[in-house]
C-alpha cells in the first residue's frame, strides 16, 4: 500500500489483507537502517486476526521515497503527520530499537491518536558509540559487522535458526548493505542524539509495554525496565536468550509476548 506524506510516496504492507472499517489499527515502525521486512511474520499474524496492520517503510528506507529524517522527533512527527492524514485513532504502535524510540515520541506528540505502545529492544538514551557512528559516516562495512556481533545473541551468530534455512545474521547484514549512502548513519545519530524521553514520561497514560532481549547489549533490558517504573501504566517483559533483534532471534517467545501484549 502507498500513501503521499510531505509530497513523497510512503510504503507500508499490509500484511497481504485489504483493510476493513470498523478493525484496529496496529503500526510496525522499524529500527535504524531496516525496513518493513523485520516485521513479516507478526504482521501477517494480526491482519488475519482483526487487525487493519501498516508495517512502515520510513522516509528513504525500503520502498518510500524522500531522504531519511534526521532526529527522533522528527520521525515521531512524520509518523503524527501519517496518522492524521489516514484520521487514525486508537492505534497500537510498535516499534523497535529507533522506532521503538519514535513509537515513544509519537505518543507523546499525539496521544488523542494512540492507544497503547509496544516497545522491542528500547533504551533511552540509546546511546551509540563512538567507533560505530564513525564507521557509519564513512559508509564502512564495518558498521554493519559492529551491529551484527553486538545486536545479537552468540548462539544467534552460531546459527541454529528455528526457521528452516534462514540465516538471521546473514539476512540482518544484507538488508543492512541494501542502505543508500548516509542512511545509517543518519538514523543513529537520531537515536545518539534523543534527549526527551524523560518529557515524554511525565506525558504518557496510555499502556506502555517493553519487549527486551536479556542478552542485549546495544539496549540492555535495565534501561528499558527502569523507564517502565517511571510510566503510569508500564510494564516491563524479557526475552530469554535474545540479544537486540528479538524479532528474528526468538520469533516465538516475542510472538507470544506480543499477542499477550495486544490483549491487554
Amino acid at each position: 500500500m502507498q500513501f503521499d506524506i510531505h509530497g513523497e510516496t510512503v510504503f507500508a504492507s499490509t500484511g497481504h489483507q485489504a483493510h476493513a472499517t470498523g478493525k484496529p489499527y496496529v503500526v510496525f515502525i522499524h529500527g535504524a537502517g531496516m525496513d518493513h521486512s523485520v516485521w513479516l511474520v507478526y504482521e501477517r499474524y494480526f491482519a488475519h486476526r482483526g487487525y487493519n496492520v501498516l508495517s512502515l517503510d520510513l522516509p528513504g528506507h525500503g520502498r518510500s521515497r524522500g531522504k531519511p529524517l534526521e532526529s527522533i522527533e522528527s520521525l515521531a512527527g512524520w509518523l503524527a503527520d501519517y496518522l492524521n492524514e489516514l484520521n487514525l485513532t486508537g492505534v497500537t504502535l510498535i516499534g523497535h530499537s529507533m522506532g521503538a524510540l519514535v513509537a515513544f515520541e509519537c505518543a507523546g506528540q499525539s496521544p488523542d491518536r494512540v492507544a497503547k505502545v509496544i516497545l522491542l529492544g528500547f533504551s533511552y538514551p540509546l546511546t551509540v558509540g563512538p567507533a560505530l557512528l564513525e564507521a557509519a559516516r564513512n559508509d564502512d562495512h564495518g558498521a554493519i559487522d559492529m551491529m551484527v556481533i553486538y545486536g545479537h545473541d552468540f548462539r544467534t551468530q552460531l546459527g541454529g535458526n528455528r526457521s528452516a534455512g534462514v540465516s538471521v545474521i546473514n539476512s540482518v547484514k544484507r538488508l543492512l548493505e541494501r542502505n543508500p549512502s548516509g542512511v545509517l548513519y543518519t538514523d543513529l545519530n537520531a537515536c545518539n542524539c534523543y534527549a526527551n524521553g524523560d518529557n515524554v514520561a511525565q506525558k504518557l497514560t496510555c499502556p506502555v509495554i517493553f519487549i527486551s532481549g536479556d542478552r542485549d547489549k546495544m539496549a540492555p533490558p535495565r534501561a528499558a525496565e527502569k523507564m517502565s517504573k517511571q510510566l503510569l501504566n508500564g510494564s516491563m517483559h524479557r526475552v530469554e536468550n535474545s540479544g537486540h533483534g528479538v524479532m528474528v532471534e526468538q520469533q516465538e517467545l516475542t510472538h507470544g509476548l506480543l499477542v499477550r501484549a495486544m490483549a491487554l
